[in-house]
């Protein structure tokens, strides 16, 4: 049961690389057209399928340091695909988009933090 819940997070991964390791991307119109919006919304759900990882009881007793953890993993995962992108043709490596990518990863984690204390308190 553990590792089926990894895979969700691994999908995404592997969706946020595949897109990273092409030279041009289709650009949507509106605001889901803003590139640093792509960014945060990828990582959000990135760090909410992270967020599945820790049992109810670590989100529980250890909290910030699980929300800490879920950031951690997202971000950094941000700042191995900005360095991949260097390599492609048409790409770069951007401290604003691997920026963006964090505060997505923010937003996922304490949306998580969140929903499972919610859980808590309603099983109490």
């Amino acid at each position: 049961m553990m590792t089926a819940l990894k895979l969700p997070a691994v999908g995404i991964a592997a969706a946020i690389w595949f897109l990273s390791s092409q030279s041009i991307l289709p650009k949507p119109k509106g605001i889901f057209g803003f590139d640093k919006v792509q960014h945060s919304i990828a990582y959000m759900a990135l760090a909410c399928m992270v967020g599945l990882w820790p049992s109810q009881k670590q989100w529980k007793t250890r909290g910030f340091l699980t929300l800490l953890a879920v950031i951690g993993i997202a971000s950094a995962y941000g700042i191995i695909d900005e360095i991949h992108q260097s390599f492609v043709p048409g790409r770069d490596c951007s401290v604003w988009d691997w920026l963006a990518d964090t505060i997505g990863a923010i937003l996922g984690a304490a949306l998580m933090l969140l929903i499972n204390r919610r859980r808590s308190s309603n099983e109490a």
